[in-house]
């Protein structure tokens, strides 16, 4: 007998980012997988045929209309499709499915909390949504934090009760392709970018990969980036994304500072981050990181900040260096103590690609996130 799954996101990069490899490892083990969000025709025409794909017409930001309309819809969803489970991620979606699921009748819903949004917010705005958070929690069944860090923090914060919750493995989603990340041709991506960017050439390598924005702690490595360049020549920022919001009027020179190089948007990950000798992301909230695992992927040492998620990816002191949030001054001491310790820097690169072999491989992971929504049905 098939077993009946909606995954539900806001918007499909979520899908395609975090879900579609487990959603075919389900699919191959008998799972009838139908995903829904915010769709494109593009998306529609690649995945069509393989899932049951659902357009919803959801908004990604704030809407009021969307919080009056959207759980009725889901519940319309959910009972016509009379599925056995119901899983979403992302903040909207989550609090729109979670409650059409319950008024659907639907046995298993489950949460995975991937981030937790309030905690880059402060007075009011931190105090509603952590309301929010809390009422799809309490409308879940199962959640699945990011992380076990994660987990703690949501439990202290009176969330849910931690028998409602797990981490898969050592935390993360669906693990790392290393057929992808294929650090034997580390060499042939990084003579690639060298050649789009000159620049870079005979120089050490600091590299951020994301969304260039201030919970990213963009600001603080820019500011702990003009402090190195003042004191070092051979030294160059490779920041792979899109910028998001304005800089500070302090942080513009630094911009303009023919070593450091703005990628924007790109789906080759793999080949700029070769360029780098060191991936610094110094989030103030992340669920775990990908980029994090992809980095170590290709032996790329980290620094990265002590909060829940990235403290774990990395196994501190050996794969990488842990600076305190918003903290330009740690920031800066770990990204010179990478400049100055280049052995010990390349050791931890290595040390990175065994953690990430043996702890966040992709068919581990998809291995454990099957079995988990298994024992979950069979509760």
């Amino acid at each position: 007998m098939s077993k009946r799954i909606c995954i539900v996101t806001t918007v499909e990069i979520t899908l395609t980012s975090f879900v579609i490899p487990a959603a075919r490892a389900m699919k191959a083990n008998g799972w009838d997988v139908t995903l829904a969000c915010n769709m494109s025709e593009k998306f529609l025409t690649k995945y069509g045929k393989e899932f049951t794909c659902i357009n919803v017409p959801m908004s990604r930001g704030s809407s009021f209309m969307d919080l009056l309309k959207m759980p009725l819809y889901f519940k319309r969803l959910f009972k016509q499709g009379q599925y056995d489970m119901v899983q979403y991620a992302t903040p909207n979606a989550s609090l729109y499915a979670s409650l059409g699921a319950k008024w659907a009748g639907v046995k298993k819903r489950l949460y995975c909390q991937w981030g937790i949004r309030y905690v880059g917010f402060s007075g009011f705005q931190r105090c509603l949504f952590k309301a929010i958070e809390k009422f799809t929690c309490s409308n879940s069944t199962h959640i699945r934090p990011a992380s076990w860090k994660n987990l703690d923090f949501a439990v202290e914060e009176g969330l849910y009760k931690r028998e409602k919750a797990a981490a898969i493995g050592d935390g993360g989603t669906i693990g790392i392709d290393m057929k992808q990340f294929n650090v034997s041709q580390k060499t042939t991506y990084k003579k690639l970018v060298l050649e789009q960017y000159p620049q870079l050439d005979g120089k050490i390598v600091f590299c951020f990969v994301g969304r260039l924005n201030r919970d990213k702690g963009v600001f603080e490595l820019l500011e702990a980036f003009q402090r190195l360049s003042a004191e070092r020549e051979d030294i160059a920022l490779l920041q792979i994304g899109d910028m998001e919001g304005e800089l500070p009027p302090h942080l513009e020179d630094v911009r303009k500072n023919p070593s450091v190089i703005l990628t924007g948007w790109t789906n080759e990950v793999p080949k700029y981050i070769s360029a780098s000798d060191v991936l610094v992301h110094p989030s103030y909230r992340e669920g775990f990181s990908m980029v994090i695992q992809q980095a170590m992927a290709m032996e790329i040492p980290v620094v990265t900040t002590d909060i829940p998620g990235p403290s774990e990816v990395i196994e501190p002191n050996v794969s990488g260096l842990l600076a305190k949030a918003r903290d330009v001054e740690t920031l800066y001491n770990c990204m010179k103590w990478m400049l100055d310790h280049p052995l010990e820097r390349e050791q931890m690169g290595k040390e990175g690609r065994k953690r990430c072999e043996e702890k966040f491989k992709r068919e581990r992971m998809l291995r454990l996130t099957l079995e988990d929504r298994e024992d979950i049905l069979k509760a």
